[in-house]
């Protein structure tokens, strides 16, 4: 009976002290939780539509590091930025879409030795409608040509990194 004893009460001691040596690190573990990212704010609000809107367009935003991706909207009446624009100078924005609508249906322009790369891989991607016209387009700022054309869209898209 006593090496069942002796079993027993070192099987107990072994248990005690394997528990008493564990460590519960499930609070102390790193959770992956993304960072959050500031967005910019607008600090001039925008009145209410007068009318019905001319422009509705939404920019997605992918810069090169698409961590940073952002959506932004543009409402205008004629040429001025209504409420619901969140673009950071949607009167400038308005004013450059009523008055030069045809920058958004530019064609993106392939590298070669007319448009010489640039290095940035910034890309807009633009939909919605200007003048019950639909728009849907993408603009890079990969190679000089396209830079161009994202420089004269900047109030819209923005300046590239």
């Amino acid at each position: 009976m006593r090496p069942v004893l002796s079993v027993t009460i070192a099987l107990v001691a072994t248990t005690a002290l394997l528990t008493a040596c564990s460590i519960d690190d499930s609070k102390n573990r790193p959770t992956m939780t993304p960072k959050a990212t500031p967005t910019a704010t607008v600090s001039t609000p925008y009145p209410a539509p007068a009318g019905d809107p001319d422009v509705r367009l939404t920019v997605t935003l992918l810069p090169e590091n698409a961590g940073l991706a952002s959506t932004h909207h543009l409402v205008c009446v004629g040429s001025s930025a209504v409420d619901g624009t969140d673009v950071p100078d949607g009167d400038e924005a308005c004013r450059l879409v009523t008055e030069s609508p045809d920058l958004l249906e530019r064609e993106l322009a392939k590298s070669d030795e007319e448009c010489r790369g640039t290095g940035h891989q910034d890309i807009a991607d633009v939909f919605g409608q200007v003048k019950d016209k639909s728009v849907r387009n993408s603009f890079r700022a990969d190679n000089s040509c396209n830079t161009d054309t994202w420089e004269s869209l900047e109030p819209l898209l923005g300046p590239t990194d």
